[in-house]
């Protein structure tokens, strides 16, 4: 889908933040028109079919349905609503730009260097965590997103839907709502600075998994390596174990509360090519060292 910016008197500010996008003058989808004073004619002249038009500098979405009128040749655009997930990612987005101020209300956006760190819990009520959690994916834990490939791109790619608004049930408003996010979070880093967002998840069962987005893949919530944790918070192996990080993360001792949670860990460091000296499991403890190259860990 081709995309048309337009926009009145704070053209210079969008050129800064990136977000000045050419297209054809028909295309329909998403148009940028910040100060916005009349949306409707901007959307007409934007192309047949469903337009929205974004105001960034007062944060406001206006849904059109564009037809073209064959006996006054001309084109219409004619006010149809915005999906609540649109214009509920929206409003999360731009209010990026507000998280110190908000960072102590419950499930809001913490500050992390550049990024902003959202806590989220799968049983958060009424959407607290800035998104809701897929119902199918609320008894995972931090294990089965390590050991699993399919449930990892599974959960990455549903995440990243509930992030971008990309749940309407529509192919067309999807595809304008991922849309949307990229150009919001694209303006929200190059103005105020927030050039990520991370869902910091904790499962059911205690365990951690960080998803992170950022403005030119915000349909896919990309796993985090190195910072996945149990319930005790040992770190779960995962593709870090073989990396020049392993080390930092794995080295040292790690406690467990029953032999099935210790194993649990060992089965995620064998499936990453960790050395393991798995007698002695009824201490409840590993010892791991690093020698430069390799993770080796054994019961003390």
């Amino acid at each position: 889908m081709k995309h048309r910016v337009f926009a009145t008197t704070s053209l210079s500010l969008l050129l800064e933040a990136g977000l000045f996008l050419s297209g054809d003058a028909h295309a329909g989808g998403l148009v940028v028109c910040d100060n916005c004073v009349n949306p409707r004619q901007i959307a007409a002249s934007s192309g047949t079919g469903t337009t929205l038009v974004v105001d960034l500098a007062q944060v406001k979405l206006h849904g059109f349905e564009v037809e073209y009128d064959r006996e006054l040749k001309r084109y219409r655009a004619i006010t149809t609503a915005v999906p609540s997930p649109v214009s509920s990612a929206f409003q999360r987005i731009m209010g990026l730009a507000n998280q110190d101020a908000s960072a102590s209300s419950l499930g809001a956006p913490q500050a992390a260097g550049n990024g902003a760190v959202i806590p989220v819990h799968p049983d958060d009520p009424g959407a607290a965590n800035g998104i809701v959690f897929p119902e199918e994916l609320k008894d995972y834990s931090a294990y089965d997103v390590v050991q699993s490939a399919t449930g990892r791109a599974r959960l990455e790619s549903r995440i990243g839907a509930a992030f971008s608004g990309a749940t309407t049930g529509s192919t067309a408003w999807n595809s304008i709502s991922t849309t949307l996010s990229s150009v919001g979070l694209s303006f929200v880093s190059r103005l105020f600075g927030v050039d990520s967002v991370t869902y910091k998840i904790t499962w059911r069962d205690g365990s951690q998994t960080h998803l992170v987005i950022e403005p030119n893949s915000v349909d896919q919530a990309r796993y985090v390596k190195g910072k996945s944790r149990d319930a005790q918070g040992n770190p779960i192996p995962d593709a870090s174990a073989t990396g020049p990080e392993a080390g930092d993360i794995f080295a040292g001792d790690h406690y467990f509360p029953d032999p099935l949670t210790m194993r649990e860990w060992m089965q995620a460091a064998k499936l990453y090519g960790m050395q393991l000296d798995d007698s002695g499991i009824e201490t409840l403890r590993l010892r791991c060292t690093w020698n430069g190259e390799t993770i080796a860990c054994s019961s003390w």
